[in-house]
């Protein structure tokens, strides 16, 4: 499906832009597609034949070029033979009349455009217009959905129709298919721009987003004179400029979607400020419409309202239909028994419905009811490990792994950092698009698929350093090409992430980027436990928009991780300022239990709790406490209530195995790991795998699965490390602990002082130089912590076993030892429970 694009070669700078946007596999265009040992007239020939829409661009130049007047020659006959369904004319040269046209091209589109990215955007349109009339795609229900924006968009009761509307739902469940539904024949918009909204995005960052999809530029340098111009306009001149680029999508029949990655709506649902200062300015005979999309519903405003559209779950009925009509395009036989089956686990969601039948597809109708409930629930990341065992390769792993970090990328850097040819990697990604795990956008580069963006890191893990570093290299190599052009923002954008991510500072530097980009790699790098670069960035994030909840909240979280105390209680301090004061006693919290003050960490969780914090980031926090402290029912009943809504939240989940290993009860624990291992990283599930089988007394299988851990791992955590080192102890492997415990000493040497000095103590006890474990222990700077109690208490009483001691000394250890065992009486406690994952 391509289109054959004919010009004069005084216009190729315009229209190789054009060429690069659309991508090889849609068009054909001589730089790219003819063979240099082949007579350009059969090039050309070739080139119409594969081609399903002729493209003229219209000058002076090409209407007198002799190639010119050949490729429009051969058109006509292919249209004539029905081999060229469709033809478009964009007049680039103000010289030209309609009356210049070739007469037979005059009865086709003809368009006057200047912006290449926009020309890009329309043939990609008609091309997929003639594959959806081969497709039949199917848009199943949504009635009332339909009926509730038509009668938005067309009210009886006044004058004044919107001109914004605001569709809510899950990502995937046809946010995008409505309003592709509706715009059409209410608005006579068939064409669709998507502009992602970040957090932290500004009236100046929209405008450079907005311009970037409209303003014509076709080099490097013309991107950087617009991003000039819009840094320095002031906010009403940056709206203007929105309204206006608004205005001109509108007249290309372009309809704008903003959808929302952070940056429509605040904590509490309301409209950021720069949205609401759009909001304001499009007058009710405004020519700008705007749509915005987002998975959760806004607040309503006393001075701002605006329709809200909210997309619901299929019915039962609509979830059959959508079945039986997916089954019969792929020749599947399925009885109405097994369609309703499966419609009770669908539960309404469109893409369990394609999952099912992609799954049936695979494994057949059969084994698909019999492991339904494992194989077509779709709202975690458990299909997501099912395919990766059975259905997906893993390359296409690789794939959706990388992409679901880093998008949107074009095709020849994708196969570049995989080392395969366009064809191989196309092949590939057809199937991730076939399954709806990959998108294409409107400007042809490759997404992942927003339903599962995040449930694919959480399936297949981070990608490998090395791999982080191909795409900087190769998408930096690519964005130096000066033939790249219209995506070149966005790219640039995704090039930011990579370089800092790989703390490439110099290339992160030299590259265009948001406040929007700065924040997200904070809260990336804080949940990847780089936390010494998150802190950097959330520090630059906050220089930027000190306002920022996300960049403070990750700054204040890795600054804790880092135990930079006096920094975190500054900066929770700060929170006053912008957050309710149940964020911040959450933080407070989580800063208590990382100092390993239990009880004042509960307090302040239970102060949030009561300001009205939920969710179950509390719930698990609480049960962490009291897990620690070991009120085992107080433990439960917050990690139970964590489960029921939330049973696929991988760190609740490894809770919950660590709370049925202390009881005891393998069984249990043993459960959970299954469902661990389907929701976590492999990383974690190993480490997790561990400490279960060292606690039920299984050292060489616990200590096997560590050192698998550690070996996938490019930079193994603290907590990784050390459970290997406890496992080397208990093998009596002295000489391995002591180099686990010296890399350990050289990689976080500037953290968990205690918890090191512990395993240290722990050590010096193993080789029965217990002295020396006492004269460590004393260094312990918080000696309140269970941990240092256990440690304490096992060295003193081998010292008093072991040694000769005078009657002063050994009088009191025994006083002491007694003193501990009191205190320990009702802990039942291993030494690393300071070392959970957080």
């Amino acid at each position: 499906m391509k289109a054959f694009l004919s010009h004069s070669s005084t216009d190729k700078e315009f229209v190789r832009a054009i060429a690069n946007e659309l991508g090889r596999q849609y068009c054909v265009f001589d730089e790219q597609s003819f063979d240099s040992g082949e007579d350009f007239k059969t090039s050309i020939e070739n080139g119409l034949d594969e081609s399903s829409v002729f493209v003229l661009f219209a000058t002076r130049q090409s209407l007198k070029s002799l190639w010119v007047e050949f490729e429009t020659k051969e058109a006509w006959y292919g249209q004539l033979r029905h081999k060229l369904p469709k033809s478009l004319v964009y007049i680039i040269d103000s010289s030209v009349q309609i009356e210049d046209i070739p007469e037979w091209l005059r009865r086709t589109l003809i368009r006057r455009e200047k912006t290449p990215k926009v020309v890009a955007r329309d043939i990609k349109f008609h091309l997929e217009e003639i594959l959806r009339e081969r497709q039949n795609p199917f848009f199943v229900g949504r009635s009332s959905e339909v009926e509730e924006i038509e009668q938005t968009l067309t009210p009886l009761d006044t004058l004044s129709p919107p001109h914004a509307v605001f569709i809510t739902g899950l990502p995937g469940i046809g946010r995008r298919s409505l309003i592709k539904r509706v715009a059409p024949s209410i608005l006579n918009l068939r064409k669709f721009v998507e502009l992602r909204i970040g957090e932290g995005d500004s009236i100046n960052d929209i405008c450079l987003i907005v311009a970037d999809h409209i303003e014509p530029y076709s080099t490097k340098e013309g991107l950087e004179r617009i991003v000039a111009e819009i840094r320095v306009l002031t906010d009403e001149e940056a709206l203007n400029r929105i309204l206006e680029n608004l205005r001109l999508m509108i007249t290309a029949g372009e309809l704008p979607i903003f959808f929302d990655q952070g940056g429509l709506l605040d904590n509490d649902g309301y409209m950021q400020a720069p949205i609401r200062t759009l909001l304001r300015q499009i007058q009710p005979n405004d020519t700008a419409y705007i749509f915005f999309v987002s998975p959760r519903r806004p607040q309503r405003s006393s001075e701002l309202t605006i329709p809200v559209v909210s997309i619901r779950p299929l019915r039962e009925n609509e979830s059959r239909r959508l079945l039986t009509m997916l089954a019969g395009q792929s020749l599947l036989e399925v009885s109405p028994a097994q369609i309703n089956d499966l419609a009770a686990y669908v539960a309404g969601y469109p893409p369990s419905a394609y999952f099912a039948i992609q799954q049936a597809k695979y494994y057949g109708m059969d084994l698909l009811i019999r492991e339904k409930a494992q194989l077509v629930q779709f709202r975690t990341s458990v299909f997501l490990k099912h395919l990766a065992k059975q259905g997906l390769s893993d390359n296409e792993q690789e794939i959706l792994r990388l992409l679901a970090v880093y998008s949107p990328l074009p095709i020849q850097v994708i196969a570049q950092t995989f080392d395969v040819s366009i064809e191989v990697l196309s092949g590939l990604l057809i199937k991730l698009i076939d399954l709806a795990f990959v998108a294409t956008t409107e400007d042809g580069l490759y997404r992942v698929a927003d339903p599962i963006s995040e449930a694919a890191t959480k399936a297949f893990g981070f990608p490998s350093e090395s791999k982080q570093r191909a795409i900087a290299n190769n998408l930096n190599e690519f964005l130096q090409n000066a033939e790249v052009t219209n995506t070149r923002l966005e790219l640039s954008r995704v090039l930011f992430r990579a370089a800092s991510l790989v703390n490439d500072r110099e290339l992160a530097n030299t590259t265009i980027h948001l406040a929007a980009d700065i924040i997200k790699i904070t809260e990336t790098l804080y949940h990847e436990r780089n936390y010494e670069e998150a802190a950097r960035y959330g520090y630059t994030a906050l220089e930027q928009r000190p306002d920022n909840l996300t960049a403070r909240n990750y700054l204040i979280r890795s600054l804790i991780q880092l135990e930079r105390w006096d920094e975190a209680e500054s900066q929770i301090e700060n929170l006053n300022k912008y957050a309710g004061q149940r964020d911040v006693y959450y933080l407070k919290g989580f800063l208590e239990r990382k100092r390993g003050r239990t009880e004042r960490a509960i307090e302040a969780y239970k102060e949030a709790e009561k300001l009205g914090r939920r969710g179950v980031a509390l719930s698990r926090e609480l049960a962490l406490c009291y897990f620690v402290i070991n009120d085992q029912v107080s433990a439960s009943r917050y990690i139970e209530e964590a489960i029921a809504g939330h049973g696929d939240n991988r760190y609740v989940v490894d809770l919950w195995v660590q709370i049925a290993t202390r009881k005891g009860d393998e069984q249990a624990a043993r459960q959970g790991l299954g469902r661990l291992e389907v929701l976590d990283n492999p990383l974690y599930y190993l480490h997790r795998l561990s400490r279960v089988e060292l606690a039920f007394r299984y050292a060489k299988e616990a200590r096997d699965a560590s050192i698998r851990a550690v070996e996938i791992a490019d930079r193994p955590p603290f907590e990784v490390l050390a459970q290997l080192l406890y496992c080397e102890i208990e093998l009596g492997n002295i000489e391995a602990a002591e180099k686990v415990l010296q890399t350990l000493d050289q990689k976080f040497g500037n953290i968990k002082h205690d918890v090191r000095l512990g395993l240290r103590c722990r050590l010096e006890i193993a080789k029965g130089r217990f002295g020396e474990a006492i004269a460590q222990s004393e260094r312990t700077r918080e000696k309140s912590s269970p941990f240092y109690k256990k440690i304490r208490y096992d060295a003193l009483v081998g010292e008093v076993k072991h040694s000769a001691l005078g009657d002063a000394t050994r009088a009191s250890y025994e006083a002491e030892i007694a003193k501990l065992g009191e205190q320990l009486s009702n802990l039942n406690i291993g030494d690393s429970v300071l070392l959970e994952v957080d």
